[in-house]
């Protein structure tokens, strides 16, 4: 079916039958291509740069010596608008939220020339049993929607995670850091390709930072000029 017919033929019928709803409050969308309310995204509560949470993930990071600075969106919070969303991209299959979601990071990066100036976004690997589980890493789809905002190449496999650790839910910041310690390798074919590069790591959700800090120093090691990290969210 030619798209100028579906768009402006089929569509039109499709939403007069099945108005588009917001997926997180069930208002009637204008744009039937969206999935959540402006309503909604702007009710998210933001992440700013200088918040305690900042200072202490800058802090982390520092220690840890591997990411040189990072940014996120917004603050992750239980039974909150921004985790049905993020639950609905992770474990309903609805990888249009991980686009929308990426180009919510786009739109930061775009206006920060240090993250803008990136040679690769690198989205955390998921170990190869986690992702067959899945069916899909939720992170490249943030990288997709980071990419089509802030034109910046994804790079999927130059990392993998050999290591199947356990959920860090209910571990503390350092048991994490042990957790991922050896969880995360380059890719072999990639090894001469990083040398030199800025890299742009990608996750949906940063807690304590580690596992982001753990693939960090893999591309430090191999040679990466520096690496940054970006997110949806952080959690409190």
């Amino acid at each position: 079916m030619p798209e100028a017919l579906y768009k402006n033929l089929i569509v039109p019928i499709r939403d007069f039958i099945y108005p588009p709803l917001c997926f997180t409050c069930s208002a009637r969308l204008d744009n039937g291509d969206e999935r959540v309310c402006r309503e909604c995204w702007s009710s998210f509560p933001a992440f700013k740069p200088g918040d305690p949470v900042w200072h202490e993930l800058k802090d982390r990071f520092a220690r840890g010596g591997g990411v040189s600075d990072f940014l996120s969106c917004f603050y992750f919070e239980g039974e909150g608008k921004l985790q049905t969303i993020i639950h609905l991209l992770k474990y309903q299959g609805m990888k249009s939220m991980g686009v929308m979601l990426g180009k919510e990071i786009g739109e930061r990066i775009r206006g920060n020339s240090l993250f803008a100036s990136a040679d690769f976004l690198v989205p955390v690997p998921l170990h190869r049993l986690k992702q067959r589980e899945r069916g899909f890493n939720q992170s490249e789809f943030l990288c997709k929607g980071i990419s089509l905002v802030a034109g910046i190449h994804a790079q999927a496999n130059v990392l993998r995670r050999f290591k199947y650790t356990q959920s860090q839910t209910q571990l503390s910041p350092e048991q994490r850091q042990r957790n991922v310690g050896d969880a995360f390798r380059i890719d072999p074919q990639f090894r001469g390709a990083i040398r030199g590069k800025k890299f742009l790591l990608v996750d949906d959700v940063i807690t304590t930072g580690a596992t982001i800090n753990a693939c960090a120093l893999e591309l430090v090691r191999a040679g990466a000029h520096s690496v940054l990290a970006a997110s949806a969210a952080v959690a409190r």
